[in-house]
């Protein structure tokens, strides 16, 4: 069997395509096999996927069916052991398959590992924010309640846990990749395992489908609706906290749009819903100083207050860390 299969899914990620295949045929571990799927691109990014020549690399190209569509098709094909995610506008540091499969061979008792990831902007250069330094195991609860995982690329995980869990479910067109993590959680406790080194590059920019905080919002109580049904108990005990962490991550969104007043509103429900949670988590505090000094203060001063708390600005927009 091969060690692993790298499943890169990709829908007009032109500008970006090329360089998430070079990084990973440039991986130091070398027996893997890529199964890159175009998923109905109308920039070229297919033909610069069939660019690349490599015994290792099969391409895909079919008709646009969305995310969950584009990777089952690609997770189909996979014959490894170990499968590995990369969407198509991010990259992966050379050591990243080396360093996942050590772990995982070493670790029987973890299903799915996920790494730091440090955030690139549209020019590739590091924006000095990264993803959430998280250590440890995590349950299924606890990925419900805050979902430390991040991005899909930063994941690698059995091919046995992914015939256990099943599929991506089409439903979700933005937590696609959330929902099958959470299935592969419930599979036995503690089962997803931070790897605490930054291999991954996750791009921010202007074109991702998940700068649409109004429609994640909707997906998001689709899948705990989803997930009341498979795991009652689980779900009830974790919704609480859990949605009050996506809340923020909505109004992260709509300031990083340069949105002051509907990040402003969005915490201001999140506290009325649960006032308790969100007083006692600092990230509220600081976004929620951040949107309404973006209301309030001169440009300038917004800025320098920016890079106090800890947000940068990239290619034009605001992110949050």
């Amino acid at each position: 069997m091969i060690p692993v299969s790298v499943v890169l899914t990709a829908y007009n990620s032109a500008p970006f395509v090329a360089e998430a295949m070079e990084s990973v045929l440039r991986q130091t571990f070398r027996d893997f096999e890529v199964i890159a799927v175009d998923d109905g691109s109308q920039d070229g990014t297919g033909e610069i996927l069939d660019r690349h020549v490599d015994p290792r690399l099969h391409v895909v190209h079919q008709d646009n069916g969305g995310p969950a569509a584009s990777l089952n098709t690609g997770l189909r094909l996979a014959r490894g052991r170990y499968i590995a995610l990369l969407d198509g506008d991010d990259c992966w540091h050379p050591d990243k398959l080396r360093n996942h499969l050590a772990y995982l061979n070493a670790n029987p008792d973890a299903d799915l590992t996920f790494d730091w990831s440090n955030w690139i902007d549209s020019h590739s250069r590091e924006t000095g924010l990264h993803s959430a330094w998280r250590r440890g195991r995590f349950s299924f609860r606890a990925l419900l309640e805050d979902f430390v995982i991040g991005n899909t690329s930063s994941v690698v995980f059995r091919r046995s846990a992914l015939d256990a869990a099943g599929m991506c479910d089409s439903q979700f067109r933005r937590y696609y990749d959330a929902d099958l993590f959470l299935r592969i959680a419930l599979l036995r406790e503690g089962n997803v395992h931070a790897l605490p080194r930054p291999l991954t590059y996750y791009r921010r920019h202007g074109a991702q489908m998940s700068r649409d905080w109004t429609v994640m919002r909707q997906e998001w109580y689709a899948l705990l609706e989803k997930f009341r049904s498979i795991a009652p108990s689980e779900t009830a005990e974790a919704s609480p906290r859990g949605s009050s962490n996506m809340t923020r991550y909505f109004a992260v969104l709509a300031y990083e749009c340069g949105d002051f007043s509907e990040a402003a509103s969005i915490l201001a429900g999140s506290f009325r819903a649960a006032p308790a949670l969100y007083l006692t988590d600092r990230r509220n505090w600081t976004l929620t100083a951040a949107a309404a000094a973006g209301l309030l203060l001169p440009s300038a001063v917004h800025c320098w207050l920016e890079r106090l708390a800890g947000i940068a600005t990239t290619g034009g927009r605001r992110t949050a860390g």
